[in-house]
């Protein structure tokens, strides 16, 4: 039996609304929100933060963080923080290839509907963080 571990990623928009998604390299090869697992001991707040600078060379100041949902899949969980970022992205060309900004309405493929459903919750965002079970029976790449 492997262990689970927990997760976390910033779901980030920039001036005109668009959410910034990140390709991945490995796995599905699909887009998704920057972030990644945690390392031992490590807060779920600062795994995105380094995940962020890992990835895409972007900062987040620890008081800009809000959370913003949490995801219960697989025996663990997946914290989906909003926070404002200073830099240029730029792919780290390693773990991820491409990054991009998207209208809500138009995000590209492969994309997971796990995915979709928490930038659509960060998006909504009204102060209340949302708490919800994703299913890995449920998941679809559209």
């Amino acid at each position: 039996m492997s262990i689970q571990r927990d997760a976390a990623g910033f779901v980030l928009f920039d001036e005109l609304g668009r959410v910034l998604l990140v390709h991945r390299t490995y796995g599905e090869k699909k887009w998704g929100i920057p972030g990644g697992l945690q390392e031992s001991g490590e807060p779920a707040w600062e795994t995105a933060i380094r995940e962020c600078k890992e990835e895409i060379g972007i900062n987040i100041s620890l008081s800009d963080v809000l959370l913003s949902g949490m995801y219960f899949r697989n025996n663990s969980y997946v914290f989906i923080f909003l926070g404002k970022w200073f830099g240029s992205p730029i792919p780290d060309g390693v773990e991820i290839d491409q990054i991009g900004f998207f209208p809500l309405d138009q995000l590209p493929s492969p994309i997971s509907n796990f995915t979709i459903q928490r930038i659509k919750d960060a998006a909504d965002y009204s102060g209340n963080v949302v708490m919800c079970k994703q299913e890995t029976k449920n998941y679809k790449l559209k």
